[in-house]
Order: C-alpha cells, then sequence, then structure tokens
C-alpha cells in the first residue's frame, strides 16, 4: 500500500489531525509508539494539542487522512529536534524517507544555522538505517525515560550537511 505523494497536503498540526493521530496503533515492539487519547494528550498537555505548537508541526494528508508528521523543537542549546510518525499501515515501506526529506527543506528554511537532529530507540533499525540513508550520522547513545516512563536506549543522530 502506497500513497501518491503528487496529491498530498501539507497542514500545520490542527485538532482533528491530532485526533486521527491518536487513534493510530503500532504493534508489537512499535507499541512504543502508541500515544494516549486525544483527551489524554489535553489533559497531559502534549505540543500536538496546543495550538500554539501548531506550526511546530508539518502534517500530510491524502484526502484528508493523515499519512505522516513530522516535528521539530528548537532547543536550549541552538539545535532543533526532529521527529517523525508514519501512519503504522504506512511503515517499513520507505516512505518515512520522502516525509523526512521533504520536511527538512522547510526546517532548513526556517533555522537556517542550526543544527537538526533526532534520537531513535536503539533497538529500531528500521528507523536507524532510513535515517542515515538521508544524511543522519551517529553523535551519541544515550539512556533517558521515554514518555511512558522506562528507561531506554537512544541513538543521538546528527544532520551532516
Amino acid at each position: 500500500m502506497g500513497v501518491d505523494m503528487d496529491n498530498l497536503i501539507k497542514k500545520s498540526m490542527n485538532e482533528e489531525i491530532a485526533r486521527q493521530i491518536a487513534l493510530w496503533k503500532y504493534e508489537g515492539h512499535y507499541e512504543v509508539y502508541n500515544l494516549p487519547s486525544f483527551e489524554e494528550m489535553k489533559e497531559n498537555n502534549y505540543g500536538m494539542v496546543n495550538p500554539k505548537k501548531a506550526d511546530n508541526y508539518i502534517c500530510y494528508l491524502k484526502n484528508d487522512e493523515v499519512v505522516a508528521y513530522t516535528s521539530m523543537k528548537e532547543m536550549p542549546d541552538g539545535r532543533i529536534y526532529f521527529g517523525i510518525g508514519l501512519k503504522p499501515e504506512y511503515c517499513g515501506k520507505k516512505m518515512g524517507n520522502y516525509f523526512t526529506k521533504d520536511s527538512l527543506e522547510d526546517i532548513k528554511k526556517r533555522f537556517p544555522n542550526s543544527k537538526i537532529y533526532l534520537e531513535i530507540r536503539s533497538w529500531n533499525k528500521r528507523a536507524l538505517k532510513s535515517a542515515e540513508n538521508i544524511g543522519f550520522v551517529t553523535t551519541d547513545t544515550i539512556i533517558k525515560k521515554d514518555r511512558l516512563g522506562n528507561d531506554s536506549e537512544f541513538v543521538e543522530m546528527e544532520l551532516n550537511d
């Protein structure tokens, strides 16, 4: 199952998009990427439900269906944290590369002199390989609490321009 990339619409985050994303359910090891309900995200002040942070997201829609989104956040050290989410049925089909490359073009225009980095769980070989193919290089391996409160090992990677 692929997506015709020519007919995608890009939007900032909004409530309807966040509601769709909250319904995405990943399986197996990838369950750690499942988000709580929209209501729970609102209660816990997740960035994607905060209208003031809507422009920190690039959302890709096909016929009103959210197929992917990316996020960016300027960190205190001046670097830009980058994240991506793909609707589960589009994972593993090399589509993340398209959304990542497209989003990075926008982020570079918005933050032209900033380094862009991401963090990927060390077991997520699919995402690590994708990031490497786009030009990210490993800078560190860190243990930190994930949003579920569990200690997790992450590989930190920076875009090598």
